[in-house]
């Protein structure tokens, strides 16, 4: 079932944000900060252009972190997601499309015109990029990084 995060899912947000650090190839520059992914449960539950959603069966195994935005040259409004993650083992189990689908309808309820999801932490990206084609989405930017 995908439902609202409430806050009593934020330590299972913050297990998961670790997990998916853990996981990551892509992000072990940076530190694990318990403290953020506290601050971000709670601004997704009090910001309404920010919002966070779980697929709860028998316990919350998937994740979807999303907000709303302006354009910065215009009103109109586009919705970018800022992670989506399902627990390992139960991947493969339409989770992840069900959490998207759910970001999309909120988004749209909000009068979002565009939305931009981001294969970037390097698990699975191949599969990954595969899946949200499947969804409709295009390839349409390319991001690269430097470290200092």
């Amino acid at each position: 079932m995908i439902r609202p995060m409430t806050v009593e899912d934020i330590p299972r947000l913050i297990e998961m944000g670790r997990d998916f650090h853990k996981e990551s190839d892509q992000y072990n520059l940076y530190s694990f900060c318990e403290e953020k992914l506290w601050d971000m449960g709670i601004a997704a539950l009090e910001e309404s252009h920010q919002m966070c959603i779980v697929h709860d069966r028998n316990g919350v195994d998937g994740m979807l972190y999303g907000f709303a935005y302006e354009q910065f040259f215009s009103r109109d409004m586009s919705a970018s997601e800022v992670f989506v993650f399902v627990s390992q083992d139960a991947r493969g189990a339409l989770i992840g499309k069900r959490l998207i689908k759910a970001f999309e309808l909120w988004a749209a309820s909000l009068g979002v015109k565009e939305m931009r999801v981001g294969v970037s932490a390097g698990i699975t990206t191949e599969r990954t990029v595969g899946f949200y084609e499947k969804l409709g989405y295009d390839y349409n930017s390319t991001m690269l990084k430097k470290v200092l």
